[in-house]
């Protein structure tokens, strides 16, 4: 059913960066050329964490994220002579993929600039499209600095990821859709970078449904918007980067921070294991493919679900562009934690036939050894007595407790590695 957020004629607020109506605006004019993304409660989730759960799929995306909505909106409604002359985008890859995509359909020139952090698979989904593509800088930061110099060389129009009026405007599209979509909302989680989509999202929203909470999320290792939300010092990112580095932004815009401040309710920092952990959820459980900013506001929904017991929230999956190599790494973590891989340190006779017994006995109790290594020169037993590291596929913690129980009743000596 759709929601009913309001009743009547709403009336702009003034003195606000983006309004509604621009909102709207950007509504009618990205029609029909982006996905109208599903928002569908997941009822796992919501049995898990005790509230009524919705997942608004912006991954479902053609270039996999939200940033497609701002970046259509923005090229749109260039003039004709600075179509003409090109444009420029820096991004650390969703709004790069968004700016070459709908720039290669619209016929308008783009140059891409992009860190060389960059994850490869974001690089080269961006190449596709045939823009420019321009590697500089360690960070978004670097990058934007050096784009401001060709810039002012070649001619072009910047597109800015997220500090623009009419890319905000165009990231406020998912918040329409989700008033829609959603009936008698209570809260909704964002994840926030430089601040255009809940800033975007807020002026949609709190003209539109006042009453439903809208909350910010951060890194905690890239927790600008939050510190200056709650009246911090600025934080200083460290060098460690992040499994989310679509959100990694040293600072809000000047243009989407006066937004976030009129229109946020809060904010939630989450940690990089919360995201890994999410991200592994959200494929487990939805079959959907999250990146780490697009799993961050679920992140902060698990880790504070006392917060939102018996609440209808909506949850925006922003993105699913992730390195296969890290989703890969992160997967395996995924199962290492939920004890669905474990290490086992055991310690057998230095005997013909001595390790085959041990397989055979781990057989038995229908473990599968996925990794086996035999030490005896470098292992700390006797010299009559060989170390055995198995990994194991198991299913779950209760089976791990079980499997060594049952060893060490069969005499073998045997311990859990740390994880």
């Amino acid at each position: 059913m759709a929601a009913k957020p309001h009743m009547g004629k709403v009336v702009d607020q003034p003195g606000k960066l983006v309004q509604l109506s621009a909102v709207q605006a950007a509504a009618e004019r990205i029609a029909g050329q982006v996905l109208r993304t599903p928002c569908t409660r997941s009822e796992t989730l919501s049995a898990m964490l005790g509230a009524e759960v919705y997942l608004k799929f912006e991954n479902h995306q053609f270039t996999a994220s939200f940033k497609e909505r701002g970046a259509l909106n923005w090229l749109s409604s260039l003039p004709a002579d600075a179509r003409q002359r090109g444009v420029l985008a820096v991004s650390a890859g969703n709004h790069a993929q968004a700016v070459a995509y709908h720039a290669a359909r619209l016929g308008i020139p783009a140059v891409i600039v992009m860190p060389r952090s960059t994850p490869n698979a974001k690089v080269e989904h961006t190449k596709v499209f045939g823009p420019e593509i321009l590697l500089v800088g360690e960070s978004l930061d670097e990058a934007m600095a050096e784009a401001g110099q060709l810039v002012a060389e070649r001619n072009l129009t910047l597109a800015h990821p997220f500090d623009d009026e009419r890319v905000i405007a165009g990231q406020g599209t998912v918040g329409l859709e989700l008033l829609e979509q959603v009936e008698g909302l209570d809260a909704v989680l964002v994840p926030v970078g430089g601040g255009g989509l809940i800033g975007g999202m807020g002026a949609a929203i709190k003209a539109l449904a006042p009453s439903v909470r809208l909350y910010g999320v951060q890194m905690e290792r890239f927790s600008a918007a939050h510190d200056r939300f709650h009246g911090l010092a600025d934080s200083r990112p460290g060098q460690l980067g992040t499994v989310a580095e679509g959100i990694a932004v040293k600072s809000p815009g000047k243009r989407s921070w006066p937004l976030v401040a009129a229109h946020v309710d809060g904010f939630f920092k989450v940690s990089e294991v919360a995201v890994e952990q999410s991200v592994f959820a959200l494929l487990e459980v939805e079959k959907t493919v999250a990146e780490g900013a697009g799993a961050a506001a679920l992140a902060a929904l698990t880790a504070n679900a006392a917060h939102f017991e018996g609440k209808r929230v909506a949850v925006v999956v922003s993105g699913g562009n992730i390195d296969m190599m890290i989703l890969s790494s992160l997967l395996q973590r995924g199962l290492v934690r939920g004890s669905r891989l474990v290490r086992l340190v055991i310690e057998i006779p230095d005997l013909p036939g001595a390790l085959g017994k041990l397989t055979s006995a781990l057989g038995r109790l229908d473990s599968n050894i996925i990794e086996i290594v035999h030490q005896r020169a470098f292992g700390a037993s006797s010299v009559r007595a060989t170390v055995v590291e198995l990994v194991l596929q198991m299913r779950g913690e209760e089976q791990s407790g079980q499997v060594l129980d049952a060893l060490k009743a069969q005499g073998y000596s045997a311990q859990l590695r740390d994880r």
